[in-house]
Protein backbone atom coordinates (compact mmCIF):
# COMPACT_ATOMS: atom_id res chain seq x y z
CA UNK A 1 0.00 0.00 0.00
CA UNK A 2 2.69 2.49 1.10
CA UNK A 3 4.37 1.45 -2.54
CA UNK A 4 1.88 2.26 -4.38
CA UNK A 5 1.16 5.48 -2.65
CA UNK A 6 4.65 6.68 -3.68
CA UNK A 7 4.61 6.23 -6.60
CA UNK A 8 0.71 7.62 -7.13
CA UNK A 9 2.33 10.49 -5.40
CA UNK A 10 5.32 10.90 -7.40
CA UNK A 11 3.35 10.41 -10.79
CA UNK A 12 1.11 13.44 -9.86
CA UNK A 13 4.42 15.77 -9.17
CA UNK A 14 5.05 14.27 -11.97
CA UNK A 15 1.84 15.36 -14.10
CA UNK A 16 1.75 18.55 -12.53
CA UNK A 17 4.80 19.51 -13.02
CA UNK A 18 4.21 19.78 -16.94
CA UNK A 19 2.73 23.21 -16.65
CA UNK A 20 5.56 24.71 -15.51
CA UNK A 21 7.61 23.79 -18.78
CA UNK A 22 6.78 25.14 -21.86
CA UNK A 23 7.33 22.77 -25.00
CA UNK A 24 7.75 23.05 -29.13
CA UNK A 25 5.75 20.73 -30.67
CA UNK A 26 8.68 18.50 -31.82
CA UNK A 27 10.39 16.61 -30.46
CA UNK A 28 9.08 16.25 -26.83
CA UNK A 29 5.70 18.45 -27.40
CA UNK A 30 3.96 16.02 -29.75
CA UNK A 31 4.21 13.18 -26.87
CA UNK A 32 3.21 15.93 -24.04
CA UNK A 33 0.62 17.65 -25.27
CA UNK A 34 -2.49 15.62 -24.64
CA UNK A 35 -0.96 15.48 -20.79
CA UNK A 36 -0.34 19.23 -20.38
CA UNK A 37 -4.11 19.85 -21.89
CA UNK A 38 -5.49 17.41 -19.45
CA UNK A 39 -3.26 19.13 -15.82
CA UNK A 40 -4.88 22.62 -17.03
CA UNK A 41 -8.19 21.51 -17.60
CA UNK A 42 -8.40 19.20 -14.54
CA UNK A 43 -5.77 21.01 -12.25
CA UNK A 44 -8.78 21.68 -9.83
CA UNK A 45 -8.81 18.12 -8.80
CA UNK A 46 -5.73 17.21 -9.11
CA UNK A 47 -5.04 19.84 -6.47
CA UNK A 48 -7.21 18.85 -4.39
CA UNK A 49 -6.40 15.17 -4.79
CA UNK A 50 -2.80 16.33 -3.77
CA UNK A 51 -3.82 17.72 -0.57
CA UNK A 52 -5.84 14.55 0.35
CA UNK A 53 -2.93 12.42 -0.33
CA UNK A 54 -0.52 14.08 1.56
CA UNK A 55 -3.09 14.44 4.40
CA UNK A 56 -2.86 10.48 3.88
CA UNK A 57 0.70 10.43 3.98
CA UNK A 58 1.26 12.08 7.22
CA UNK A 59 -1.07 10.04 8.64
CA UNK A 60 0.72 6.82 7.71
CA UNK A 61 4.10 8.73 8.78
CA UNK A 62 5.53 8.39 5.29
CA UNK A 63 7.02 11.88 3.92
CA UNK A 64 7.53 9.62 0.78
CA UNK A 65 4.34 9.91 0.03
CA UNK A 66 3.45 13.27 2.01
CA UNK A 67 6.15 15.60 0.34
CA UNK A 68 5.28 14.90 -3.51
CA UNK A 69 1.95 15.34 -3.00
CA UNK A 70 1.81 18.59 -1.04
CA UNK A 71 4.56 19.57 -3.38
CA UNK A 72 1.97 19.02 -6.51
CA UNK A 73 -0.75 20.47 -4.32
CA UNK A 74 0.96 23.80 -3.89
CA UNK A 75 2.13 23.82 -7.32
CA UNK A 76 -1.75 23.00 -8.43
CA UNK A 77 -2.91 25.58 -6.43
CA UNK A 78 0.03 28.10 -7.79
CA UNK A 79 -1.71 27.20 -11.39
CA UNK A 80 -5.29 28.23 -10.64
CA UNK A 81 -4.43 31.52 -8.43
CA UNK A 82 -2.57 32.35 -11.67
CA UNK A 83 -5.07 31.55 -14.06
CA UNK A 84 -7.82 32.83 -12.02
CA UNK A 85 -6.23 36.67 -11.68
CA UNK A 86 -5.90 36.86 -14.93
CA UNK A 87 -7.33 40.77 -15.48
CA UNK A 88 -10.21 40.59 -18.47
CA UNK A 89 -10.21 44.38 -19.62
CA UNK A 90 -12.12 44.39 -22.61
CA UNK A 91 -12.00 48.34 -23.08
CA UNK A 92 -9.41 47.72 -25.67
CA UNK A 93 -11.76 46.14 -27.77
CA UNK A 94 -15.08 47.60 -26.60
CA UNK A 95 -14.02 50.90 -25.65
CA UNK A 96 -14.12 52.44 -22.17
CA UNK A 97 -17.38 51.41 -19.86
CA UNK A 98 -18.22 48.68 -22.03
CA UNK A 99 -19.05 46.88 -18.60
CA UNK A 100 -22.21 48.90 -18.22
CA UNK A 101 -23.52 48.52 -21.78
CA UNK A 102 -24.34 44.41 -21.09
CA UNK A 103 -27.79 43.94 -21.37
CA UNK A 104 -29.32 42.99 -18.06
CA UNK A 105 -30.88 40.23 -19.52
CA UNK A 106 -27.28 39.01 -20.92
CA UNK A 107 -25.69 39.17 -17.49
CA UNK A 108 -28.44 37.30 -15.48
CA UNK A 109 -27.06 34.06 -17.47
CA UNK A 110 -23.14 34.63 -17.20
CA UNK A 111 -20.80 33.25 -14.90
CA UNK A 112 -18.92 34.79 -12.53
CA UNK A 113 -14.50 34.00 -12.16
CA UNK A 114 -13.03 30.13 -11.70
CA UNK A 115 -14.17 30.24 -7.96
CA UNK A 116 -18.13 30.73 -8.80
CA UNK A 117 -18.24 26.92 -9.56
CA UNK A 118 -18.66 24.80 -12.48
CA UNK A 119 -20.64 26.18 -15.49
CA UNK A 120 -24.67 26.68 -14.99
CA UNK A 121 -26.76 24.15 -16.98
CA UNK A 122 -28.85 25.59 -19.66
CA UNK A 123 -32.30 24.77 -21.46
CA UNK A 124 -31.16 23.08 -24.29
CA UNK A 125 -30.29 24.82 -27.85
CA UNK A 126 -31.85 24.78 -30.92
CA UNK A 127 -29.66 22.81 -32.80
CA UNK A 128 -30.04 22.02 -36.68
CA UNK A 129 -27.06 20.03 -37.41
CA UNK A 130 -25.56 19.18 -41.59
CA UNK A 131 -27.33 22.50 -42.80
CA UNK A 132 -25.79 23.08 -46.43
CA UNK A 133 -24.55 26.52 -46.51
CA UNK A 134 -22.77 26.51 -49.69
CA UNK A 135 -21.82 24.43 -52.59
CA UNK A 136 -17.98 24.06 -54.27
CA UNK A 137 -18.08 23.06 -58.00
CA UNK A 138 -15.73 19.88 -58.77
CA UNK A 139 -13.50 19.96 -61.30
CA UNK A 140 -15.34 17.21 -62.93
CA UNK A 141 -19.27 17.84 -63.56
CA UNK A 142 -21.36 16.29 -61.11
CA UNK A 143 -18.79 16.19 -58.54
CA UNK A 144 -20.20 19.37 -56.41
CA UNK A 145 -18.99 19.30 -52.61
CA UNK A 146 -21.91 20.81 -50.54
CA UNK A 147 -20.38 22.56 -47.34
CA UNK A 148 -22.18 21.80 -44.30
CA UNK A 149 -22.37 23.76 -40.75
CA UNK A 150 -24.41 22.81 -37.25
CA UNK A 151 -26.44 25.73 -36.21
CA UNK A 152 -27.31 26.72 -33.08
CA UNK A 153 -30.09 29.12 -31.92
CA UNK A 154 -31.15 29.86 -28.46
CA UNK A 155 -33.27 27.88 -26.45
CA UNK A 156 -36.95 28.35 -26.44
CA UNK A 157 -38.26 31.10 -24.13
CA UNK A 158 -34.52 33.15 -24.70
CA UNK A 159 -35.05 36.01 -26.96
CA UNK A 160 -32.10 36.36 -29.71
CA UNK A 161 -29.27 38.64 -29.05
CA UNK A 162 -29.13 39.56 -32.89
CA UNK A 163 -25.44 38.57 -32.70
CA UNK A 164 -24.49 35.63 -35.01
CA UNK A 165 -21.42 33.68 -34.38
CA UNK A 166 -19.72 31.81 -37.12
CA UNK A 167 -17.08 29.43 -35.65
CA UNK A 168 -14.49 27.51 -37.50
CA UNK A 169 -12.65 24.76 -35.84
CA UNK A 170 -9.19 23.22 -35.24
CA UNK A 171 -8.22 21.16 -37.71
CA UNK A 172 -3.87 21.70 -37.93
CA UNK A 173 -5.47 22.40 -41.39
CA UNK A 174 -5.45 18.73 -41.97
CA UNK A 175 -7.78 16.68 -39.58
CA UNK A 176 -11.28 16.86 -37.46
CA UNK A 177 -14.30 18.45 -37.87
CA UNK A 178 -17.07 20.56 -36.39
CA UNK A 179 -19.04 19.58 -33.42
CA UNK A 180 -16.12 18.37 -31.30
CA UNK A 181 -15.76 19.02 -27.98
CA UNK A 182 -17.57 22.28 -28.53
CA UNK A 183 -21.10 21.86 -26.94
CA UNK A 184 -20.67 23.16 -23.94
CA UNK A 185 -19.39 26.63 -24.69
CA UNK A 186 -21.97 26.03 -27.78
CA UNK A 187 -24.66 25.66 -25.39
CA UNK A 188 -23.80 28.15 -23.24
CA UNK A 189 -23.94 31.04 -25.53
CA UNK A 190 -27.18 30.08 -27.56
CA UNK A 191 -28.77 30.14 -23.90
CA UNK A 192 -27.52 33.76 -23.69
CA UNK A 193 -29.28 34.56 -27.20
CA UNK A 194 -26.14 33.98 -29.54
CA UNK A 195 -26.74 32.01 -32.89
CA UNK A 196 -23.61 29.91 -33.67
CA UNK A 197 -22.81 28.30 -36.69
CA UNK A 198 -20.34 25.40 -36.81
CA UNK A 199 -18.48 25.19 -40.12
CA UNK A 200 -17.37 21.95 -41.60
CA UNK A 201 -14.88 23.79 -43.71
CA UNK A 202 -12.62 22.05 -46.56
CA UNK A 203 -9.02 20.75 -45.49
CA UNK A 204 -6.09 20.15 -47.06
CA UNK A 205 -5.36 18.30 -49.46
CA UNK A 206 -9.09 18.90 -50.01
CA UNK A 207 -7.81 22.66 -50.63
CA UNK A 208 -5.34 24.44 -49.74
CA UNK A 209 -5.95 28.09 -46.72
CA UNK A 210 -6.73 30.23 -49.11
CA UNK A 211 -9.98 27.97 -50.03
CA UNK A 212 -10.56 27.32 -46.45
CA UNK A 213 -10.72 30.84 -45.75
CA UNK A 214 -12.98 31.19 -49.09
CA UNK A 215 -15.18 28.45 -47.18
CA UNK A 216 -15.23 30.72 -44.10
CA UNK A 217 -16.82 33.55 -45.92
CA UNK A 218 -19.28 31.46 -47.80
CA UNK A 219 -21.00 30.76 -44.25
CA UNK A 220 -20.73 34.44 -43.35
CA UNK A 221 -21.93 35.04 -46.63
CA UNK A 222 -24.78 32.71 -46.26
CA UNK A 223 -25.43 33.85 -42.62
CA UNK A 224 -26.36 37.51 -44.09
CA UNK A 225 -28.30 35.82 -46.41
CA UNK A 226 -30.28 34.47 -43.76
CA UNK A 227 -30.43 36.90 -41.39
CA UNK A 228 -34.44 36.97 -41.19
CA UNK A 229 -34.59 33.69 -40.46
CA UNK A 230 -32.46 33.20 -38.00
CA UNK A 231 -33.31 36.14 -36.30
CA UNK A 232 -30.12 38.01 -36.15
CA UNK A 233 -28.69 41.10 -37.07
CA UNK A 234 -26.79 40.92 -40.30
CA UNK A 235 -24.58 43.94 -39.15
CA UNK A 236 -23.31 42.22 -36.03
CA UNK A 237 -21.70 38.72 -37.40
CA UNK A 238 -18.87 37.87 -35.96
CA UNK A 239 -16.10 35.11 -36.85
CA UNK A 240 -14.69 33.00 -34.71
CA UNK A 241 -12.44 30.27 -33.97
CA UNK A 242 -9.44 27.95 -32.44
CA UNK A 243 -6.30 27.11 -33.39
CA UNK A 244 -6.21 27.00 -37.14
CA UNK A 245 -9.91 27.95 -37.26
CA UNK A 246 -8.64 31.25 -35.44
CA UNK A 247 -5.91 32.00 -38.52
CA UNK A 248 -8.53 31.33 -40.96
CA UNK A 249 -11.06 34.09 -39.03
CA UNK A 250 -8.43 36.59 -38.46
CA UNK A 251 -7.84 35.96 -42.36
CA UNK A 252 -11.31 36.16 -43.24
CA UNK A 253 -12.12 39.40 -41.22
CA UNK A 254 -8.89 41.20 -42.37
CA UNK A 255 -8.65 40.66 -45.90
CA UNK A 256 -12.58 40.58 -46.82
CA UNK A 257 -11.34 42.59 -49.97
CA UNK A 258 -8.56 40.32 -50.63
CA UNK A 259 -9.61 38.77 -54.06
CA UNK A 260 -7.13 35.62 -53.68
CA UNK A 261 -8.90 34.86 -50.32
CA UNK A 262 -12.65 35.58 -51.91
CA UNK A 263 -14.65 32.80 -54.17
CA UNK A 264 -15.27 33.36 -57.26
CA UNK A 265 -18.95 33.60 -56.38
CA UNK A 266 -18.96 36.25 -54.23
CA UNK A 267 -16.29 38.87 -55.41
CA UNK A 268 -19.21 41.52 -55.26
CA UNK A 269 -20.59 39.95 -51.97
CA UNK A 270 -20.29 42.33 -48.65
CA UNK A 271 -18.19 39.95 -46.49
CA UNK A 272 -17.50 42.04 -43.79
CA UNK A 273 -17.81 41.27 -39.97
CA UNK A 274 -18.67 43.31 -36.72
CA UNK A 275 -15.70 41.43 -34.83
CA UNK A 276 -13.33 38.38 -34.81
CA UNK A 277 -12.00 36.11 -31.97
CA UNK A 278 -9.14 34.11 -32.44
CA UNK A 279 -8.83 31.61 -29.72
CA UNK A 280 -5.25 30.02 -29.75
CA UNK A 281 -4.81 30.58 -33.41
CA UNK A 282 -2.49 31.00 -35.48
CA UNK A 283 -0.89 33.91 -36.93
CA UNK A 284 1.09 33.13 -40.04
CA UNK A 285 2.20 29.61 -41.51
CA UNK A 286 5.57 30.86 -41.13
CA UNK A 287 5.65 31.82 -37.36
CA UNK A 288 3.99 28.14 -36.83
CA UNK A 289 6.77 26.60 -39.32
CA UNK A 290 9.98 28.12 -37.26
CA UNK A 291 8.08 27.71 -33.72
CA UNK A 292 7.21 24.05 -34.23
CA UNK A 293 10.64 22.86 -35.91
CA UNK A 294 9.21 21.85 -39.04
CA UNK A 295 12.81 22.86 -40.41
CA UNK A 296 14.08 20.31 -38.82
CA UNK A 297 11.70 17.37 -39.40
CA UNK A 298 9.91 17.99 -42.30
CA UNK A 299 10.59 18.35 -46.44
CA UNK A 300 8.55 19.40 -49.07
CA UNK A 301 9.91 16.45 -50.48
CA UNK A 302 8.89 13.87 -48.07
CA UNK A 303 6.51 11.43 -49.59
CA UNK A 304 2.91 12.29 -48.78
CA UNK A 305 0.35 9.77 -47.48
CA UNK A 306 -2.37 7.62 -48.95
CA UNK A 307 -5.07 10.56 -48.36
CA UNK A 308 -7.80 7.84 -49.09
CA UNK A 309 -6.66 5.50 -46.74
CA UNK A 310 -9.43 4.50 -43.42
CA UNK A 311 -8.37 4.96 -39.76
CA UNK A 312 -6.47 1.88 -38.44
CA UNK A 313 -8.45 -0.59 -36.56
CA UNK A 314 -6.86 0.60 -33.39
CA UNK A 315 -8.67 4.15 -34.06
CA UNK A 316 -12.23 2.33 -35.02
CA UNK A 317 -11.87 0.79 -31.40
CA UNK A 318 -11.41 3.65 -29.49
CA UNK A 319 -13.45 6.23 -31.89
CA UNK A 320 -15.96 4.11 -33.42
CA UNK A 321 -17.39 6.28 -36.79
CA UNK A 322 -15.95 9.31 -35.23
CA UNK A 323 -12.51 8.34 -36.30
CA UNK A 324 -13.29 8.15 -40.31
CA UNK A 325 -15.12 11.67 -39.70
CA UNK A 326 -12.64 13.49 -38.32
CA UNK A 327 -9.10 12.28 -40.40
CA UNK A 328 -7.60 10.79 -37.14
CA UNK A 329 -5.34 8.70 -39.04
CA UNK A 330 -3.57 11.58 -40.43
CA UNK A 331 -3.21 13.29 -37.16
CA UNK A 332 0.83 13.58 -37.32
CA UNK A 333 1.09 15.64 -40.49
CA UNK A 334 -1.14 18.43 -38.85
CA UNK A 335 0.23 21.75 -39.49
CA UNK A 336 2.80 20.90 -41.72
CA UNK A 337 3.13 24.14 -43.91
CA UNK A 338 5.33 22.92 -46.47
CA UNK A 339 2.97 20.76 -48.24
CA UNK A 340 0.14 23.74 -47.81
CA UNK A 341 2.15 26.04 -49.64
CA UNK A 342 4.48 24.31 -51.55
CA UNK A 343 8.02 25.28 -49.81
CA UNK A 344 9.75 26.72 -46.82
CA UNK A 345 9.94 29.85 -45.69
CA UNK A 346 12.77 30.59 -47.72
CA UNK A 347 11.75 28.83 -51.19
CA UNK A 348 8.32 30.47 -51.34
CA UNK A 349 7.95 33.87 -49.12
CA UNK A 350 5.49 35.12 -51.07
CA UNK A 351 3.10 32.32 -50.68
CA UNK A 352 3.92 32.66 -46.99
CA UNK A 353 3.27 36.21 -46.69
CA UNK A 354 -0.14 35.80 -48.40
CA UNK A 355 -1.42 33.80 -45.44
CA UNK A 356 0.15 35.87 -42.95
CA UNK A 357 -2.21 37.97 -40.71
CA UNK A 358 0.66 40.93 -40.86
CA UNK A 359 -0.32 41.71 -44.23
CA UNK A 360 -3.77 42.57 -43.98
CA UNK A 361 -3.01 44.89 -40.74
CA UNK A 362 -5.17 47.83 -41.57
CA UNK A 363 -6.94 50.18 -39.16
CA UNK A 364 -10.54 49.56 -40.55
CA UNK A 365 -9.70 45.84 -39.13
CA UNK A 366 -12.55 45.27 -37.04
CA UNK A 367 -12.65 44.58 -33.07
CA UNK A 368 -10.38 42.14 -32.18
CA UNK A 369 -10.67 39.25 -29.61
CA UNK A 370 -7.12 37.43 -28.57
CA UNK A 371 -7.02 34.31 -26.01
CA UNK A 372 -4.04 32.51 -26.06
CA UNK A 373 -1.73 30.11 -23.81
CA UNK A 374 2.18 31.52 -22.43
CA UNK A 375 2.91 28.02 -23.12
CA UNK A 376 1.14 27.33 -26.37
CA UNK A 377 3.38 24.85 -28.59
CA UNK A 378 1.32 24.87 -31.90
CA UNK A 379 0.83 28.47 -32.04
CA UNK A 380 3.85 30.48 -30.54
CA UNK A 381 2.36 33.19 -28.29
CA UNK A 382 5.47 35.59 -29.24
CA UNK A 383 3.42 36.13 -32.97
CA UNK A 384 0.05 37.02 -30.87
CA UNK A 385 1.54 39.55 -28.64
CA UNK A 386 3.34 40.98 -32.12
CA UNK A 387 0.02 40.87 -33.49
CA UNK A 388 -1.69 42.55 -30.38
CA UNK A 389 0.70 45.21 -30.61
CA UNK A 390 0.73 46.20 -34.62
CA UNK A 391 -3.26 46.36 -34.15
CA UNK A 392 -2.40 48.64 -31.49
CA UNK A 393 -0.17 50.79 -33.41
CA UNK A 394 -2.95 50.86 -36.27
CA UNK A 395 -5.29 52.38 -33.95
CA UNK A 396 -7.81 48.78 -34.68
CA UNK A 397 -9.72 47.99 -31.05
CA UNK A 398 -8.09 44.92 -29.76
CA UNK A 399 -8.17 43.17 -26.30
CA UNK A 400 -5.90 40.46 -25.86
CA UNK A 401 -5.77 37.97 -23.13
CA UNK A 402 -3.01 35.47 -21.62
CA UNK A 403 -3.40 32.29 -19.92
CA UNK A 404 -0.42 31.49 -17.99
CA UNK A 405 1.38 27.88 -17.47
CA UNK A 406 -1.91 27.13 -20.59
CA UNK A 407 -1.22 25.29 -23.69
CA UNK A 408 -3.57 24.72 -26.98
CA UNK A 409 -7.44 23.91 -26.91
CA UNK A 410 -7.81 25.29 -23.24
CA UNK A 411 -11.06 25.94 -24.02
CA UNK A 412 -12.00 22.25 -25.25
CA UNK A 413 -11.55 20.27 -22.14
CA UNK A 414 -13.33 20.27 -19.07
CA UNK A 415 -15.07 23.62 -20.41
CA UNK A 416 -17.45 23.21 -17.56
CA UNK A 417 -14.73 23.51 -14.30
CA UNK A 418 -11.47 24.09 -16.13
CA UNK A 419 -9.75 27.75 -14.43
CA UNK A 420 -8.53 28.17 -18.28
CA UNK A 421 -11.79 27.42 -19.66
CA UNK A 422 -13.69 29.47 -17.29
CA UNK A 423 -11.76 32.85 -18.08
CA UNK A 424 -12.58 32.32 -21.56
CA UNK A 425 -16.16 31.32 -21.73
CA UNK A 426 -16.03 34.70 -19.34
CA UNK A 427 -14.51 37.00 -21.89
CA UNK A 428 -15.85 36.06 -24.81
CA UNK A 429 -19.40 35.79 -23.32
CA UNK A 430 -18.91 39.48 -22.36
CA UNK A 431 -17.32 40.29 -25.49
CA UNK A 432 -20.59 39.30 -27.86
CA UNK A 433 -22.90 40.73 -25.30
CA UNK A 434 -20.89 44.35 -25.98
CA UNK A 435 -19.58 43.80 -29.59
CA UNK A 436 -21.47 46.59 -31.89
CA UNK A 437 -23.10 46.23 -35.15
CA UNK A 438 -21.23 47.81 -38.56
CA UNK A 439 -21.45 51.07 -38.95
CA UNK A 440 -21.99 50.93 -42.86
CA UNK A 441 -21.58 54.21 -45.29
CA UNK A 442 -23.35 52.68 -48.01
CA UNK A 443 -26.97 53.03 -47.96
CA UNK A 444 -27.71 49.83 -50.16
CA UNK A 445 -25.71 47.66 -47.69
CA UNK A 446 -27.21 49.68 -44.71
CA UNK A 447 -30.26 49.33 -42.65
CA UNK A 448 -30.55 49.95 -39.24
CA UNK A 449 -29.06 47.60 -36.26
CA UNK A 450 -31.90 45.00 -34.91
CA UNK A 451 -31.90 45.48 -31.30
CA UNK A 452 -32.73 42.68 -28.76
CA UNK A 453 -36.57 44.92 -28.02
CA UNK A 454 -37.27 44.75 -32.26
CA UNK A 455 -35.96 40.75 -32.20
CA UNK A 456 -38.13 40.12 -29.84
CA UNK A 457 -41.02 41.81 -30.75
CA UNK A 458 -40.78 40.64 -34.26
CA UNK A 459 -40.02 36.82 -32.45
CA UNK A 460 -43.02 37.81 -30.54
CA UNK A 461 -45.44 38.06 -33.48
CA UNK A 462 -44.41 35.50 -35.55
CA UNK A 463 -45.47 33.13 -32.64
Amino acid sequence: MTGLGVAVSFLLLLWLSLLYVPFRWRPVGIFLITEKVLAVAYVPFAAAFGIVLAVVGVAYGSWWIAVPAALAAVGALGVIMRIGSVRVDLSGALGAGWDDRIPRERRARMVGRWWAGRLPGNPPARLQRDVQFATVPGAVPGTDRALLCDVWQPPVGVSPSGVAVVYLHGSAYYVLDKDLATRPLFRHLAAQGHVIVDVAHRLFPETDVPGMVADARRAVAWVRGHAVDLKVDPNRIVLAGGSSGGHLSLLAAYGHEEPALTPPELAEADLQVCAVVSLYGQVGLDTMYWHTSQDRWCHPDDEQPDWTAPPSRGLVRLFGRNAARLRLQFMSYGGRSDWMTGGTPYEVPDRYAQLSVFSYLQPDCPPTLLMHGTHDEMAPVTAVRQLQYRLEEAGVPVTAVYLPHTDHMFDLVGTRWSPAARVAVYTLERFLAVISPIERQDPAHAGSPITDVEVEAANHSAG
